[in-house]
């Protein structure tokens, strides 16, 4: 192979297949690995000092970041989406930032101990052990391991959070405003703005004349563009769950009596009652000793070193103690449970379960259904499952998509042609097509007749096929002149709203009229807040918030107009005095005035801190392989 090569570049001919050669692997992405040894990056997308961030860890923030997002989201975010809308940039520039913080700390030396990394994760309710309410190894590194996490990473990551915090605590403190700046900063925020205003009803403004003929050809004539119709597709869909398959399986009633007879005390029945007993003791040592000793079976009533005892009886509902609650009234638990030995108020707590009370049970008539569709359900799942491999041959075999349908059997939907959006001519959103998220956006990536890529959602499976594609294009004159009337009519009212109570405005800064006579004369009344409005108690001044905005950077005698959302009122409002806090007030708004300075200054301090970090440390960037993340996780989807 060198030998050829060698010979190649002997060669006019030869040199030139080496260039083609060469700029296709610059197209296709191979110059990555030229960048990565040029810029000492090595795997890591970013570095600075020893620290980096490589792809694999990347990826992983950005699909936690995305799973935080989803979990309460009725319209989840895909990764290509993300990539799409700059969140994938968002978090690399977090990261960035981080690496930043963590490279200047690792090359001054700080770093959390590891006495200090295991007093956090001793933090955590989530490694704690229900009944000890202490740290435990096993819940640790089952919950680490349910999160996709090695114990390596996470304790990396608490550490690295731990070192961040330092960062920004030592750098701002023991940091304190003068007494002048709180002074001067307790008049800036106790000055009183005294305010008025008055509702004004812009629906009496004099009526605009209507539009002419002319003026609506006119403005169809100057809006061609804007007035385009985009292109819209008929879009046919198929939409495969469980549900599809509950007729095809079958429940019997033995099946329903065997599951009841099974499961009736835990779930088919009231809630138990259960009595337990609390044991308070002044240390942990004489707790635990305790705790051995009923362990043994020992009588509550006689242990020793017993601060106090409390037998209780009730439901589950009636422990606010949640890891107490589970020792006593979890799955599984009797008589002789024990739970503790836990801090509680400067005592130790450690608990017994006496005895269980089963609550009533339900007749096996009233869950019956329950039951059946609950067998039914999962019985339909797994067909679910099985059908799926039928839908991925029928795809991977080029089947149209009615043929798809009647493999499996499914009905495929039609709908009315929508937009990229899912909206009609209409102006009406086709939810049920936009559930389909990716195969509905790959529906206008291909040909009429094609069929999407397969889209898996929580519930269902999606595929789509555009049925017919209906051009962009300019609706005529005539269909549309209504529309366009509609329109321009709606705009002249609101300018001649918006006119009318400009005019109120200037009147009152003209001195022609008051407020009060101006709202007289609109047959309502002048309001004020209630209390005097300060930069403190602005929120409470039932004042919008470009209002607000106003009265702080205006003068005296300075007037305002904002409309409501549908434009048809306005709020008319008038600055009337300026006055300093009282030396009262003063006094009053020291201390907030003092803690306001200090967060302001903390933030400077950290804001000039990250500024001079920054150009202590050099932050390396592969900017290439940032691209070419991005472009893969589109390839991907």
């Amino acid at each position: 192979m060198l030998a050829l090569m060698k010979s190649l570049m002997n060669s006019i001919f030869g040199k030139i297949i080496v260039m083609i050669i060469i700029a296709g692997m610059a197209f296709w992405g191979a110059d990555s690995a030229w960048t990565t040894m040029s810029t000492g990056l090595g795997s890591n997308l970013a570095a600075a000092g020893p620290r980096g961030i490589d792809l694999t860890t990347l990826d992983r923030r950005v699909e936690n970041l995305l799973r935080n997002l989803n979990a309460n989201s009725e319209k989840p975010i895909t990764k290509a989406e993300a990539a799409d809308q700059g969140i994938v940039d968002q978090v690399f520039e977090l990261e960035k930032a981080k690496i930043v913080n963590l490279g200047y700390a690792g090359a001054i030396g700080v770093k959390p101990s590891t006495n200090a990394v295991v007093e956090q994760l001793k933090t955590v309710d989530a490694f704690k052990n229900p009944l000890t309410g202490e740290l435990d190894l096993n819940t640790y590194r089952e919950v680490l391991y349910q999160n996709r996490f090695t114990k390596e990473e996470y304790e990396q990551q608490v550490s690295d959070d731990l070192t961040l915090k330092t960062l920004g605590e030592a750098a701002s403190a023991a940091i304190y405003p003068p007494q002048i700046l709180a002074s001067i900063q307790a008049l800036y925020i106790g000055e009183t703005r005294d305010v008025s205003w008055f509702i004004l009803d812009a629906s009496e403004a004099p009526e605009p004349d209507a539009p002419t003929d002319e003026e609506i050809r006119a403005f169809y004539d100057e809006n061609l563009t804007a007035l385009e119709q985009p292109e819209r597709r008929a879009i046919d869909m198929l939409r495969v769950s469980a549900d599809d398959f509950l007729a095809d399986v079958t429940v019997t009633e033995q099946e329903i009596a065997t599951i009841y007879e099974a499961t009736k005390s835990e779930r088919f029945s009231e809630p138990d009652q259960r009595t337990y007993i609390e044991l308070y003791f002044a240390d942990r040592d004489t707790a635990r000793a305790a705790f051995g000793l009923l362990a043994g079976g020992a009588d509550p009533a006689g242990l020793p070193g017993v601060l106090s005892s409390e037998t209780k009886t009730g439901y589950r509902e009636s422990v606010s103690d949640t890891a107490l609650a589970d020792a006593m009234f979890g799955p599984g638990k009797q008589s002789g449970a024990l739970f503790g030995p836990r801090e509680v108020d400067d005592r130790w707590l450690v608990a017994r379960l006496v005895s269980v009370q089963r609550g009533a049970v339900f007749p096996i008539e009233t869950v019956s259904e329950e039951i059946r569709d609950e067998l039914a359900r999962e019985r339909a799942q797994v067909l679910f499952f099985e059908k799926l491999d039928t839908l991925d041959r029928s795809i991977g075999a080029g089947y149209p998509l009615a043929q798809i349908a009647s493999e499996l059997p499914v009905p495929v939907m039609s709908f009315a042609p929508v937009d990229q959006t899912g909206m009609t001519e209409d102006g009406v959103t086709i939810t049920g097509l936009t559930q389909a998220r990716d195969a509905f956006s790959d529906a206008f990536r291909i040909n009429a007749g094609d069929v999407s890529a397969r889209f898996d959602g929580e519930e269902a499976v999606y595929l789509t096929s555009p049925r017919a594609i209906i051009a962009p294009s300019t609706p005529e004159f005539d269909t549309i002149k209504n529309d366009i009337r509609q329109t321009l009519v709606a705009q002249r009212e609101a300018n001649a709203m918006q006119s009318y109570a400009d005019s109120v405005v200037e009147k009152l800064k003209s001195g022609e009229t008051t407020l009060t006579a101006a709202a007289t004369a609109a047959d309502t009344v002048v309001e004020s807040p209630s209390v005097p409005v300060t930069r403190i108690t602005a929120e409470e001044s039932g004042l919008p918030s470009p209002a607000i905005n106003a009265i702080f950077s205006g003068s005296e005698g300075d007037v305002y107009s904002y409309p409501n959302r549908s434009g048809d009122m306005f709020m008319i409002v008038q600055l009337n005095t300026i006055a300093p806090p009282s030396d009262a007030a003063l006094e009053v708004l020291g201390t907030q005035a003092t803690a306001s300075l200090n967060q302001s200054l903390r933030d400077d301090i950290r804001f000039a801190t990250d500024a001079e970090i920054r150009n202590a440390i050099k932050l390396n960037v592969n900017d290439n392989a940032i691209v070419a993340y991005k472009k893969s996780i589109a390839t991907e989807q």
